[in-house]
C-alpha cells in the first residue's frame, strides 16, 4: 500500500483540518490524549497561516524556510498520532474511511521491533533556555531493519541544582529527585521525530538546572527498541 500522508500541502492542510473536526467526538473514544490534539492543532494552525503568506505576493526566502519546517512538523505529528492511535482495531473501516485514511494492505509483512540504538548529543544553539539534540545510530548496535520506517522517540527530564524535592517532583514538571538511569527511569516523553537534530526549550526559572535526554527507535507500529544513553546538559 503507498504512504497514506499526502505529497500537497493542500491536500495535507485538508487531512489534518478532517481530523480535528473528528477528533473533537471521537478523540476520548479513541484514548487520543487532550494534550496530543492541542499539539496538533496549533502546528496545523501555524501551518495553514504560513501556507497562506507564501502563497501570497509578500512571501521571503526566511518564510519558505519556515513553512517547510512548519510542514515537517505537521508530518511528524499526524504520522505519530497515527501510529499510535489510528489503529484497527479498535478503529473500524468506517472510522479510517471517516478520517479520510486507505483500507490496511491484507498482505502481511513481519517487520520485528528496531534491534539498533541512538545516540544522544547535546549543543548549545545559542539562545536563552535553549539546547539543541543531535540524533544518530549508536556506533557498534544492531543494525536497523531497512524494511521498516523508524524514527527517533525522544524522552527528556530536568532536575534542579541537588535533586529535586518531593514537591517539585509532584508537581506538573515533574523534577528529577536524580541522575536517571535509562528513559524509564522518570523521564518524560518530549516527541517522536524524523529529524535528525531537534531544538529544546524550557523555562526561564530552569536556567542552571540539568537536562537530561534519552532516546530510542519505533518502528511503523510504534514498536519500541531498547533504550540507547542518557546524556546531560546544564541548561542555559
Amino acid at each position: 500500500m503507498s504512504d497514506w500522508y499526502p505529497g500537497s500541502r493542500d491536500a495535507q492542510i485538508h487531512l489534518i483540518e478532517t481530523w480535528l473536526r473528528v477528533f473533537l467526538t471521537r478523540a476520548t473514544e479513541w484514548g487520543i490524549p487532550e494534550a496530543v490534539v492541542t499539539e496538533l492543532a496549533a502546528i496545523f494552525g501555524a501551518a495553514k497561516d504560513i501556507l497562506a503568506f507564501v502563497k501570497s505576493g509578500e512571501r521571503t526566502p526566511a518564510s519558505v524556510v519556515h513553512c517547510n519546517e512548519i510542514f515537517k512538523d505537521l508530518e511528524t505529528q499526524a504520522r505519530y498520532i497515527k501510529k499510535h492511535y489510528l489503529l484497527v482495531p479498535p478503529l473500524t473501516l468506517a472510522d479510517l474511511a471517516l478520517l479520510l485514511l486507505p483500507q490496511p494492505d491484507s498482505t502481511y509483512t513481519p517487520v520485528g521491533k528496531p534491534t539498533g540504538q541512538p545516540s544522544v548529543t547535546v549543543t548549545y544553539p545559542g539562545g536563552p533556555h535553549l539546547l539543541q539534540v543531535h540524533l544518530t545510530f549508536l556506533a557498534g548496535t544492531q543494525p536497523l531493519d531497512s524494511r521498516s520506517d523508524y524514527g527517533y522517540a525522544l524522552y527528556r527530564g530536568v532536575m534542579p541544582q541537588g535533586g529535586a524535592t518531593l514537591e517539585q517532583a509532584a508537581s506538573a514538571k515533574h523534577y528529577l529527585m536524580k541522575p536517571p538511569l535509562d528513559g524509564d527511569d522518570g523521564l518524560l516523553h518530549y516527541r517522536f521525530t524524523h529529524r535528525r537534530t531537534e531544538t529544546v526549550s524550557f523555562a526561564a526559572e530552569e536556567a542552571g538546572m540539568t537536562a537530561y535526554f534519552c532516546s530510542r527507535y519505533e518502528n511503523g507500529k510504534g514498536e519500541p527498541g531498547d533504550w540507547g544513553p542518557v546524556v546531560s546538559a546544564i541548561i542555559p
